[in-house]
């Protein structure tokens, strides 16, 4: 069961099968909607139940306001708590998937990084940047700079460690994210630098600042997945 944005139409499907015939007050009670508050509760309960991948606690909240909404329950307290009785094994299956989503999860590099218009904007300014460090030649300039993309990764993969441990908004996107420009990054440093180093022209800025664009991808991509599932959350508290 979906809600409004995400995919109404079994409820739809279900108003329009039974309200003709439905009494006044079932109809009355069907059009009722939670507020925002309340499914805050209900959001809270749920990552008390251990759903601290957002994304994936998004779906499950979801189909779980839509049947608190159909509840015949004088209060909300009531009709929550039944449902998560009654959904107990749907939650222990979603639980136990968990981690076997986010271990399948891979971003792809072509859509998500490559054809990604920041990705061009990150490869640009990494080359201008490159281009205006006070060196006399590119073999200087590469020298101290070409670890670069070894390094920029490190606060990123602080970043990740701590997101992965310690919030109850995690992304499995941003995993996705992870592992695929940590492939990236593993090709750098055994094929990668050694192209630049031998280039030793313009054509190893450019080289460079292509990888060090991949980098900051990694940044990027991480505050737009989470950015992303606020704003689905905010949808379902205005639904």
């Amino acid at each position: 069961c979906k809600r409004n944005g995400f995919a109404h139409g079994r409820i739809r499907e279900f108003y329009s099968q039974y309200a003709d015939n439905c009494k006044p007050e079932f109809k009355t009670r069907f059009l009722m909607k939670l507020s925002a508050e309340q499914i805050k509760q209900v959001d809270e309960k749920l990552i008390d139940y251990g759903f601290t991948f957002m994304d994936q606690r998004l779906e499950i909240l979801d189909h779980i306001l839509c049947i608190v909404e159909l509840k015949d329950h004088n209060t909300f307290e009531e009709a929550v708590t039944d449902v998560f009785i009654e959904q107990h094994e749907y939650l222990r299956i979603q639980k136990s998937l968990q981690w076997t989503n986010v271990i399948k999860q891979r971003a792809p590099l072509l859509k998500d990084i490559f054809m990604n218009p920041i990705f061009f904007v990150f490869w640009g300014l990494s080359f201008a940047l490159y281009l205006l460090l006070p060196y006399n030649n590119y073999s200087e300039l590469l020298t101290d700079w070409d670890i670069v993309p070894m390094a920029l990764p490190i606060g990123a993969y602080i970043m990740y460690a701590y997101h992965l441990f310690v919030s109850k908004d995690k992304a499995t996107s941003t995993f996705g994210v992870l592992f695929s420009t940590s492939f990236v990054n593993m090709f750098y440093l055994y094929i990668g630098i050694h192209l630049v180093r031998n280039l030793e022209n313009l054509w190893s800025i450019v080289v460079l600042s292509f990888f060090t664009a991949i980098t900051l991808m990694m940044y990027y991509l991480f505050f737009y997945y989470k950015s992303k599932n606020a704003k689905k959350f905010k949808l379902i508290l205005n639904s």
